[in-house]
């Protein structure tokens, strides 16, 4: 029994030990690597860190030269760098790998359109949604340059397509939007920015296209209340304070649009349509001189805006310096200003 014993206790003892020294050695594949790499890039995207992506994006492709998805990130990343001739070799490096990687057709349409190559751009855009008319960041870009060419019916077609395709783009619902308001759709537009909003409630310009169409509209409580929601957001936003100063100026809180507009000029103090709106309040509580000393600002910030030679000349007329008016509105009919042209038949001619 003795003997049996110690043989059992040596075996247990044996057991224990041979445990305790096991070691397991893994070494990554270098696909692993270069995978590892990668995904490391696409972190550094996300946290804007552009110059680190492409860092990250360069090791992956010095493991794996074929790296496809490699170079179209690094490409990315180069266009977020403003490095757009370098994007663009690398889309074409991941292309002459795959030639049917989208997300690289579209990278080189999008560098384009950053370069002011609109045909060059279109042309990409176009094999894209070719391979995949789904894709829906290539519909939108091709609404933003029917947008800007005036074909505002074509752009929305492209932003329904854009929307279709991701029923969750705010951007889209923005843009197309703005496209209605150009057709005269404001109830269009108004919904189409709810939407956004509803989609991302942080977008604080769609807030103020918001406001703008519903002044438009006649709302001006409803355009202050979003105008508002857009100065929360981003407090330095002096489009919106003008804007909100003219929507209360429009309901007659002159004190209210006096402080909005003084708030966007504090932030941008050469904003002329600041400068030109508080000569028009001023102009509404009768207080001429101040009219005309403020549109004189305007014309200074920039003469070729007709609006301030209208409001001067008013308040020169109100000022009995009937001269004075009429050669300030004289200006403004030949900057093109219809309404100068008006005030030139009806009081100077």
């Amino acid at each position: 029994m003795k003997k049996v014993l110690v043989i059992c206790l040596c075996l247990i003892t044996g057991y224990f030990q041979a445990q305790d020294t096991v070691k397991v050695k893994t070494a990554l594949s270098p696909e692993q690597e270069a995978e590892g790499a990668y995904n490391a890039g696409l972190e550094l995207i996300a946290k804007k860190d552009y110059n680190a992506a492409i860092e990250q994006f360069s090791k992956a492709i010095s493991i794996k030269p074929n790296f496809d998805k490699a170079f179209c990130s690094r490409g990315f990343a180069k266009y977020e760098a403003k490095s757009l001739e370098a994007a663009i070799n690398d889309y074409n490096n991941a292309l002459a790998i795959n030639p049917l990687n989208t997300d690289a057709l579209f990278g080189k349409a999008q560098s384009f359109y950053a370069g002011n190559n609109k045909d060059s751009c279109i042309a990409y855009l176009s094999k894209t949604i070719f391979l995949d008319d789904k894709y829906s960041k290539a519909h939108y870009l091709n609404g933003q340059i029917n947008f800007e060419d005036g074909d505002y019916k074509y752009a929305i077609t492209e932003y329904d397509k854009a929307i279709a395709a991701n029923p969750d783009y705010a951007y889209a619902f923005n843009d197309r939007a703005s496209a209605k308001r150009q057709l005269g759709d404001e109830s269009g537009a108004i919904k189409d920015y709810e939407k956004a909003l509803a989609i991302d409630p942080k977008l604080f310009f769609v807030y103020n296209n918001l406001g703008s169409c519903k002044r438009n509209t006649g709302d001006n409580a409803g355009a202050i209340e979003a105008y508002s929601k857009a100065i929360a957001i981003k407090p330095d936003y002096y489009i919106a304070l003008n804007n909100r100063g003219t929507a209360k100026m429009n309901t007659n809180d002159f004190a209210g649009a006096i402080a909005d507009f003084d708030a966007a000029l504090k932030h941008k103090p050469n904003y002329t349509l600041a400068i030109n709106n508080m000569a028009s309040v001023y102009l509404r509580k009768k207080d001429y001189k101040s009219a005309s000393e403020w549109s004189s600002k305007a014309i200074q910030s920039d003469p070729k805006l007709s609006a301030p030679y209208v409001n001067r000349g008013i308040a020169k007329q109100m000022l009995k310096d009937e001269e004075a008016a009429c050669a300030d509105w004289k200006k403004a009919s030949d900057l093109g200003s219809a309404e100068g042209k008006r005030y030139t038949s009806g009081f100077c001619d």
